[in-house]
């Protein structure tokens, strides 16, 4: 990971001269620079032990007395570490490590079941894991790999902090391998390792809520990596490399195991992932019902109704639920980890929350025991077949290296003419036909073709961080016609994590007509919304590109900075630009914005020493300029804004990475009660419904006394609609799309517009929102893109006025100025859901500049 853009764990180091100019005295780094990291590193915690046992003491915390999962009647989070202490002062078997920390900093833990190695057995498990992924034809070939690697399978615990008891499961089924008499252990500790991340979200255990402490969903971030959480799991994944993998959830009334329904991900070996997923939810199915816990629920197929009488079936969302529960993003835990060769399914346990404490912990008890069945019939599963999953790991990584076709299971197929296990083929119909056409490389140019330079190296790390194997061409070269220079980034699509790679990069499909709606999101192609230029070329089975490809651990560093004693300027393409700018104005460094949104530096020691380390920090590049453009050009000083906010975690995430770090919530009932101000406040920021009753006249009155002061405001959706209507700022109707669309759409930004210089033409909408009926002072920035701007994703077309036809050419982004001098800036695009479209955060800081309030300009020559 490259020390030339803001990562993780990047220290504020001494910049020399040698890195970035040439005969200059060494330089300073800034004090503090506030930007938060867009990507994290692979973290070295989740580096395995070089032998089994490793048993170092685990880190305790004083007991809790509010911890929620004490009114549930589940293991608080302060009793886990000392319980497996004690079972490690035990017990041979049992290894933990402290792979990470939450939100908050409590410690997750993976722990590890398996019998004694020595190091250099541990050395050759770790080799042959490697071997697998890196050369699978030669691990297919290797008779003792075949018959001594210890297929791995990994139970993860408890993301969603209020489904407890997947973590009470998990800590029985630890104890009985540590503690249960050898012989009845010995054959499953030999042949396997078995790991446990006990608890995902200990913040949420803590706290009884769904969200970790930040209010995000970890299990809706796998790709986007916004959560110290979710990032454990991101890093383990490769680490582990498991053939099988459970995440356990509650709570659906009746115990309900993946795999999903249709529309199923369209990168996944599909032929060799679905079978053993639905046998073996069938085996646990079994193996539930057999168990016949008191209290348990079941499912009644015929009718759809959960019934306490044995009926024989739990739901298996394959079978039972074909729409509305699929496996068409790889947010999800489970979808993620399948990219590793992994089988994996979604477990929610049966019975859930409720009002009344006894039968909660009622509720608790039965889940615990539905929990355990489900994790031994799984183990069992894996055991009974353990040579066939890790043949179908091996053939997955083969085929992604060979470069083969996606293989497509046809319609209605006869289950007779398939390998068993083939329960499956009973079901599968032309709505489970799914499949992509893989390039045969992606490639993401460095020269003055790319739209940003940072926002490409951000990519390529987070490609990198994903496992996806990034090569730097050596030399220029040509591929479909179009030349490339040396120093671009190659995703070469013969690799053995292909179906990681295109799930991450390509632009998706338009399934709207497909299904009649989705469980969450439908798409996210980093390509087109992580801000840089991609281009997909060729096809997998072309040959390989003519150039020599280095593969690459971390980018190339980006930031340069001129010769000391000019002025210095920069064009704000990415959102590094931003994370310098707010940066050099934390360090009271004077920074002015041109029009067209580049800004300039004074010629000054001070400034120089602020540029150089902000160049060395976040990679930017800084040209020598005379400052001519500040006496022929407007200008205006930019100040180290105050920004107050309405809105979630997604606000307060995106103005912390984009380096606003003096922000501030407002809500109706804190700016009635006074508790929030207005008065040091230099923009507004709208992200959700910010609106007063009669009773709340007070915080209406605060607004309306900010607003007639001359301070501006920015925000999105119909959120910043309703309020510029209610202030008499500018008038608008706003349109949202068809309930619970999404997806990725093309945009158009108006030419000589606030965003026009550094245009990007696709966005993220969830919903798309538009706006219409605009008033006199209303500027058109951005719309929709005529004929069909949708992408990929799914809106239906049920709702009149409210479809994909409705948007296209409509405005997307509206400018506006008061008469108070306030400026206004909607965005109708949802430019930081759940803080994945990362190359629009440099709108969003553009806005805020050009709607706040100005500070010190840089003097003209």
């Amino acid at each position: 990971m490259s020390f030339h853009r803001l990562i993780a764990g990047a220290g504020i180091a001494a910049v020399t001269a040698a890195t970035l100019v040439v005969g200059s005295a060494p330089a300073t780094a800034l004090e503090r620079l506030t930007a938060s990291p867009i990507v994290t590193p692979i973290s070295s915690l989740v580096a395995p032990p070089t032998s089994y046992p490793s048993q170092p003491l685990l880190p305790t915390v004083p007991d809790d007395p509010t911890d929620a999962s004490i009114a549930r009647g589940v293991t608080p989070y302060d009793e886990i570490a000392p319980f497996l202490n004690t079972l490690m002062a035990q017990s041979d078997r049992i290894s933990a490590q402290v792979v990470g920390q939450s939100t908050l900093g409590r410690d997750i833990h993976l722990v590890t079941l398996t019998a004694k190695e020595s190091p250099d057995q541990t050395a050759k498990q770790k080799a042959w894991r490697e071997l697998i992924k890196a050369d699978p034809d030669a691990a297919a070939k290797n008779q003792p790999l075949q018959n001594q690697y210890k297929v791995p399978i990994w139970f993860n615990g408890n993301i969603h902090g209020n489904e407890w008891e997947g973590t009470d499961g998990i800590l029985d089924y630890i104890e009985y391998l540590a503690t249960a008499p050898w012989p009845e252990v010995r054959d499953l500790l030999q042949d396997y390792r078995i790991y446990f991340t006990v608890t995902n979200n200990p913040d949420g255990r803590a706290l009884g809520q769904r969200a970790n402490a930040d209010g995000f969903d970890i299990n809706r971030d796998m790709i986007t990596g916004a959560t110290p959480e979710s990032r454990i799991v991101r890093d383990l994944s490769s680490v582990i490399q498991p053939t099988f993998f459970i995440d356990l959830h509650g709570y659906t009334n009746v115990l309900q195991i993946e795999p999903c329904g249709p529309p199923h991900g369209e990168n996944y070996e599909y032929d060799l992932f679905l079978p053993h997923a639905y046998a073996a939810a069938l085996e646990i199915e079994q193996a539930v019902v057999d168990a016949n816990i008191p209290g348990n629920t079941y499912l009644d197929r015929a009718t759809g109704q959960v019934t306490q009488t044995n009926t024989g079936n739990i739901r298996i969302p394959y079978r039972d639920i074909r729409s509305g529960w699929d496996d068409w993003p790889p947010i999800f835990t489970p979808q993620y980890v399948a990219y590793q060769g992994a089988i994996t399914n979604t477990v929610e346990l049966p019975l859930g929350r409720t009002n009344n404490p006894a039968t909660n912990q009622a509720n608790s008890k039965v889940n615990i025991e539905v929990a355990g069945v489900v994790i031994e019939t799984a183990v069992d599963y894996v055991a009974d077949n353990a040579g066939t999953l890790l043949q179908n790991q091996i053939e997955i990584f083969r085929r992604g290296t060979a470069g083969e076709p996606l293989v497509v299971t046809p319609a209605d197929v006869d289950p007779t003419s398939v390998p068993e296990p083939n329960q499956w083929a009973e079901i599968w119909d032309e709505t489970d036909v799914y499949t992509a056409e893989f390039p045969r490389a992606y490639v993401i140019p460095m020269d003055e073709t790319q739209r940003s330079a940072t926002d490409a190296a951000t990519l390529v790390d987070q490609l990198i961080a994903n496992g996806v194997e990034v090569s730097e061409a050596q030399t220029a070269f040509t591929a479909d016609g179009v030349e490339y220079a040396e120093g671009s980034y190659v995703v070469d699509m013969h690799q053995p994590l292909r179906g990681m790679a295109n799930v991450l990069l390509a632009d998706g499909s338009d399934i709207s007509d497909r299904v009649p709606d989705m469980y969450d999101i439908s798409a996210w192609s980093l390509a087109l919304l992580w801000g840089a230029d991609v281009d997909a070329v060729g096809s997998t089975t072309d040959a390989a590109l003519d150039v020599e490809l280095d593969e690459v651990a971390e980018t190339a560093p980006t930031g340069s900075v001129p010769a000391e004693g000019s002025y210095l300027e920069l064009a704000t393409a990415g959102v590094a630009e931003y994370q310098a700018i707010n940066a050099l104005l934390a360090a009271g460094v004077a920074v002015s914005a041109f029009d067209d949104g580049s800004v300039i530096l004074g010629p000054d020691a001070a400034s120089y020493e602020a540029a150089t380390a902000v160049a060395d920090e976040f990679g930017v590049s800084f040209t020598a300029s005379d400052g001519s453009r500040l006496a022929a050009e407007e200008s205006t000083g930019l100040d180290d804004l105050t920004v107050a906010y309405s809105g979630s975690q997604d606000e307060r995430v995106t103005l912390g990475r984009l380096g606003f770090d003096d922000i501030v919530q407002v809500t109706s009932a804190n700016l009635t009660s006074g508790q929030v101000g207005l008065s040091d406040v230099d923009v507004l920021w709208i992200g959700a419904n910010l609106s007063f009753n009669a009773s709340q006249a007070a915080g209406r009155d605060a607004v309306a006394a900010y607003l007639a002061s001359g301070r501006g405001v920015a925000g999105k959706g119909t959120a910043i609609a309703s309020f510029a209507n209610a202030f008499g700022l500018v008038t608008s109707t706003a349109t949202q799309g068809t309930s619970g669309s999404n997806g990725i759409v093309s945009v158009a930004d108006v030419d000589g517009g606030l965003l026009s210089t550094y245009p990007q033409d696709t966005a993220f909408v969830y919903p798309a929102t538009w706006y219409s009926g605009l008033g006199a002072n209303a500027v058109v920035e951005q719309t929709y893109a005529t004929g069909d701007p949708f992408i990929s994703g799914h809106w239906a077309s049920t709702q009149p006025g409210r479809t994909i036809a409705d948007a296209a050419g409509k405005p997307s982004v509206v400018s506006a100025e008061t008469a108070a001098g306030s400026n206004v800036l909607m965005f109708g695009t949802s430019l930081n859901f759940r803080t994945h479209p990362v190359g629009a955060f440099s709108q969003l800081a553009r806005g805020l500049f050009w709607a706040g309030t100005a500070g010190a300009e840089v003097p003209a020559p």
